[in-house]
């Protein structure tokens, strides 16, 4: 069972909780579940999140690394200050970052 704030629907995570310390163990979780889907395409919605910290950051590498071994892709679609860090980080080199436009 995910944690309130995560769904998964299809391929898609979407995360509509700030992803602070409090929160890491069910976003794993949902990562993972995430990874057991079918589809080729894997999409982590953090078009409603405000803040994400090292952590969780961490996490989305290792699912690309772990998709990337079972021949799937990964996309982040992310907003605003997330967007930045998410660049920052160096993603925009290896993960599919997309704006979110809702």
């Amino acid at each position: 069972m995910l944690g309130t704030g995560l769904e998964i629907a299809g391929g898609c995570l979407n995360v509509t909780k700030d992803l602070r310390q409090d929160f890491d163990l069910s976003f794993d979780e949902a990562c993972n579940e995430l990874l057991e889907s079918d589809s080729k395409t894997l999409i982590i919605n953090l078009g409603s999140v405000t803040y994400i910290n090292s952590t969780y950051i961490g996490m989305i590498a290792a699912t690309y690394f772990q998709a990337q071994a079972s021949g799937k892709s990964l996309k982040v679609i992310a907003k605003g200050s997330v967007l930045s860090i998410l660049k920052a980080a160096g993603f925009e080199g290896f993960i599919q970052l997309e704006e979110f436009a809702g």
